[in-house]
């Protein structure tokens, strides 16, 4: 039953935002998968021909998807294209089509009902799932068992057919052949109840350029089609019937949007270097391949970060070493001679552990994760760095470990480290012998001994989004304390002082890969204190690198040393308001309200 609401009120709702943008336009709720299916009995002499039919229908599917693998791959490329070879995989599960033929003939029903039953038992599994993976295969089987049922049925039309005009699209879920057939001119922007950064809808949209959230549970139930909603795909709000106020706002915004992307546009193709000559490394947090487009149009110095988890999160194996090798390469020549700091797999916590042996934990976060399960699994943990090895004859790459905790973890990661470089040696493989190796700081032990650390690394990485939870002891993700979650924290700002100065003294550099050092009140701060790199995401390398140009290195230290005086988070938050105020208004529209 469609959702029926007392009055138009103002509604605020959030979920995981995977594709930059705003928009503002009139809902469109997709319900349901708008296909009716009814059981049958089939008659003894129809049975076979119904069989036949299925057959011509997966048929038929399989020749459908090809057109969209062909079809991708000329709009965005094969990486892309690669997502429907996992559709066809599914489609081709001989066991699956088995139980289902077996149910037509013993059942003696019809193909789209026994379709229906057994494939929605596995979808309901996957969903289920509290793995990230399984997860983001249910809307692939979704898909698969949608394509054939219309074809069993004869129906070619799907709900995304009656879109007429522009409108924001509602939907529970949305598949990769969905997405990318969908039509700029009609569809501004989605909002999905299922999904997840990593499901192939949300790389789809990213590659697109579509506003999009994911993951906003039980939307379609809180939204009437030609609601006037606004979508900001930033931040992951839905808003649904905003006030006049609000309308107003998010219209300054979008303006402001077009207004500073067409101002920042002059930086891309100039050095991240202050007015009197500072130069700063400027560097993009990466996940996927398709991220890399942006950031060497934005003028990325490199990759600072490249999280390898996704090569363990969307697959049902372990990642062989020769299927890294090709994707570490591909990313290392992409980048064209920039330097790839690659970030061994970080699984635990919040990350998928299927592959390794985790126990419940009570607080997974302070558990067996990060660097510490490499010990446990040293053949996968030695599997990688032999892959990174071999992919850096391809350009420069520099390996980085996460969660390091105290010195003794660093140089176990050397010594596997040395094992791999010794047995592609004996093998005769070609890999770069002389790879800078670094740290990530993210443990308030690690950082008062980065010394000590800095001792065994060519470099330090500060990973803040771990180093401000575990040093103010707050859960981030709980809604009760995250409040006390602040970057200006003194003793956060006192901390990164003493990373930074405890690695100059050893002669390494020391860069940020965490999400602070995105955020344009923190550059001028973080110059003063000294700071080599900053590595970002991709959407905030010219707003950093526009102000980094845009200021003196001597202001930014005298800035720095003003807010280390501060004794309180709130007070440093509102002089660094105040400078960016009178410094930087221009720039100051893109997070207008969100707060």
């Amino acid at each position: 039953m469609v959702p029926q609401r007392s009055e138009h009120q103002e509604v605020r709702l959030h979920g995981i935002g995977v594709s930059s943008g705003i928009v503002i336009g009139r809902a469109f709720v997709l319900y349901g998968d708008l296909i009716k299916v009814e059981r049958r009995i089939l008659r003894k002499d129809q049975v076979e021909a119904e069989v036949e039919k299925l057959v011509r229908a997966i048929e038929r599917t399989r020749e459908e998807l090809q057109v969209f693998r062909t079809e991708t791959a000329q709009r965005l490329g094969e990486k892309d294209a690669q997502i429907f070879d996992v559709h066809q995989m599914l489609l081709q599960d001989e066991m699956v089509l088995s139980e289902i033929i077996h149910r037509i003939r013993s059942e003696r029903v019809n193909a789209d009902h026994v379709i229906t039953e057994i494939l929605s038992k596995y979808e309901a599994s996957f969903d289920g799932a509290e793995d990230e993976y399984f997860r983001a295969r249910a809307a692939d089987l979704r898909d698969i068992k949608q394509r054939v049922i219309r074809h069993i049925q004869g129906k070619e039309e799907t709900g995304l057919a009656q879109i007429s005009e522009p409108v924001v699209l509602i939907a529970r879920d949305l598949s990769p052949s969905d997405t990318i057939n969908l039509d700029r001119s009609k569809v501004l922007g989605f909002v999905t109840e299922l999904g997840s950064r990593t499901s192939h809808a949300a790389i789809l949209a990213r590659s697109l350029k579509v506003p999009s959230i994911v993951g906003l549970v039980d939307v379609c139930h809180q939204v009437f089609s030609n609601d006037p909603v606004i979508l900001d795909g930033r931040n992951g709000v839905l808003i649904i019937n905003p006030s006049s106020e609000t309308l107003t706002l998010f219209k300054r915004m979008q303006r402001g949007f077009t207004r500073v992307e067409s101002n920042l546009a002059r930086v891309k193709k100039l050095a991240a270097r202050t007015k009197d000559g500072k130069d700063i490394a400027l560097s993009a947090n990466i996940e996927f391949f398709e991220e890399i487009g942006t950031a060497l149009d934005y003028g990325a110095h490199g990759v600072g970060l490249y999280r390898t988890e996704y090569l363990y999160m969307t697959r049902s194996e372990l990642p062989s070493e020769e299927e890294q090798v090709q994707e570490y390469s591909r990313i290392i020549r992409a980048m064209n001679g920039a330097p790839v700091t690659i970030r061994t797999f970080d699984i635990g916590g919040d990350k998928a552990q299927r592959f390794f042996s985790i126990p419940p934990e009570a607080n997974p976060f302070l558990g067996f994760r990060g660097v510490r399960l490499y010990e446990h699994n040293e053949i996968v943990f030695l599997t990688q760095l032999r892959a990174i090895l071999r992919a850096s004859v391809h350009g420069p790459v520099r390996i980085m470990f996460p969660m390091i905790a105290c010195v003794e973890e660093m140089r176990h990661c050397k010594s596997v480290l040395v094992k791999a470089g010794e047995q592609l040696q004996r093998e005769g493989l070609a890999f770069c012998a002389d790879i800078p190796v670094g740290a990530m700081i993210e443990v308030p032990s690690a950082a008062v001994t980065a010394d000590l650390i800095a001792q065994e690394s060519d470099f330090l990485s500060i990973g803040t989004n771990d180093l401000i939870q575990y040093t103010l002891a707050v859960d981030r993700g709980n809604k009760f304390v995250a409040y006390l979650y602040r970057n200006f924290d003194p003793a956060v700002l006192r901390l990164i002082r003493e990373i930074i100065q405890k690695g100059h003294e050893q002669c390494v550099w020391v860069g940020m890969c965490g999400e602070m050092a995105s955020d344009p009140f923190a550059t001028m701060v973080l110059i003063g204190l000294g700071l080599d790199e900053f590595s970002v995401s991709p959407v905030s390398l010219l707003m950093i690198k526009d102000i980094i140009r845009r200021v003196e290195y001597p202001e930014c230290e005298n800035l720095a040393n003003a807010a280390l005086n501060f004794d309180a988070a709130v007070g440093v938050e509102n002089y660094l308001l105040d400078v960016m105020n009178r410094k930087f208004k221009d720039l100051l529209v893109c997070d207008a309200g969100i707060a």
